[in-house]
């Protein structure tokens, strides 16, 4: 049997990965808004089973970050140098289009929150509060994680993981084969025991809702298990093109099959982590385009719009109340009716998707190019005055 070469593949440029990633956040949307729609509930049972585990998109995503941090600045199992620089990369990387998603969303909280106390979670001062730690990214941290642009949550357990990323990749990263299997294992434990101790009523309902289910900590698990993927990497690029094409098709498509049949009373562990496993192949499986849905997912198209998918959803929900009300005019309804015609929500997902890429075309790339460009400025700045003290100190010293 022949064995496949290594596909020469520019740094962190796994297209195939953006395409899933671009499913991914059209997944959530799904989740959110098209059970919204009239005439849900008439929507075929395995359907709606698919939809309503849309949220395990998000767990899919931390694996996917703790895969690609792992590769980018870990692949050949080096020490992160410089945690400054790598903040300052996650910052400009995520921060300006988060920023753009809250923006949006504040006229909405005023609207809804202030004019209208009543409908404020826990009064107007939590909410504000909740506001605060929201525009720091910390609102995972607090009962009212979702209170302020739902979505937006998990870029404050992103957050977190990006600060331990520098105190643990480096680790992970040399550990020998079994070791990371066995990390790995053990990571995927912590949240599909948690989740089983819900279902089973071991844990309460509000301790889960409130405390759990939106904590970084139950989600960090996931993020080490894409981090020791990375370790498959060299063995994956030494297997044969017949054998690479097989597991990514088997894995995707067992994705989605295990959505189909997974019990309705354990969503929550599969949302959680409970396939965590299965989509760490698929996401190592998805390095390599060689395959006809890897081939399809890696092209131009689906590349872009992968590009795109963190502002999907990040700005999912503002957009969505904003389109509900238009549209809702537009038909000549209450602008606070709160269902949506099945044309509103089809229109609305090619809609946020060229919003997110207006987006990223106009605000997210010029303004993190300016950021970093002003970094390294400030740095030259720095690095000239060092170099022009030292001289001055190295000369009076001569004197």
């Amino acid at each position: 049997m022949t064995r496949a070469t290594p596909k020469k593949t520019k740094t962190d440029a796994f297209t195939a990965l953006n395409g899933l990633r671009f499913l991914a956040a059209i997944a959530v949307v799904c989740f959110h808004y098209g059970t919204k729609t009239d005439g849900y509930n008439q929507v075929p049972e395995t359907i709606k089973k698919i939809v309503n585990e849309g949220p395990a998109a998000v767990g899919f995503f931390f694996i996917l970050s703790g895969f690609v941090l792992g590769y980018r600045y870990l692949r050949h199992g080096a020490h992160l140098e410089n945690p400054k620089a790598f903040y300052w990369a996650r910052f400009t990387r995520l921060y300006p289009a988060y920023l753009v998603g809250f923006l949006l969303f504040t006229p909405l909280a005023v609207q809804k929150y202030l004019v209208h106390p009543s409908m404020a979670a826990g009064g107007q001062g939590t909410f504000i509060s909740s506001a605060v730690l929201s525009l720091l990214t910390l609102q995972a941290w607090t009962p009212l994680a979702q209170a302020w642009n739902g979505p937006s949550w998990s870029l404050s357990v992103e957050s977190f993981m990006y600060v331990m990323f520098p105190l643990i990749g480096s680790r992970l990263i040399k550990l020998d084969k079994p070791s990371a299997l066995f990390v790995a294992c053990s990571a995927w434990l912590v949240p599909t025991s948690l989740a089983c101790g819900h279902v089973v009523k071991v844990i309460p309902d509000y301790a889960w809702e409130k405390f759990m289910v939106n904590s970084p900590i139950l989600w960090l698990p996931l993020f080490i298990i894409g981090i020791c993927s990375t370790r498959l990497l060299p063995f994956w690029e030494m297997m044969s093109h017949r054998k690479t094409n097989f597991i990514s098709t088997f894995c995707f498509l067992g994705v989605i099959l295990l959505g189909f049949v997974w019990p309705r009373g354990l969503i929550e562990i599969f949302i959680v982590g409970g396939i965590a496993p299965m989509l760490a192949v698929l996401v190592v499986s998805f390095t390599r385009t060689s395959g006809w849905i890897t081939a399809i997912l890696g092209g131009a198209i689906f590349n872009k719009l992968g590009q795109a998918s963190y502002i999907i959803y990040i700005i999912q929900s503002p957009l969505w109340h904003y389109w509900q009300a238009l549209t809702n005019f537009i038909r000549r309804v209450p602008l606070e009716t709160q269902g949506a015609a099945k044309l509103q929500f089809l229109v609305f997902v090619p809609f946020v998707i060229l919003v997110s890429l207006a987006v990223q075309r106009f605000i997210e790339e010029p303004v993190r190019s300016w950021l970093n460009k002003e970094s390294i400025l400030r740095a030259s700045r720095a690095a000239l005055t060092n170099s022009v003290q030292t001289t001055y100190a190295s000369a009076s010293h001569s004197d």
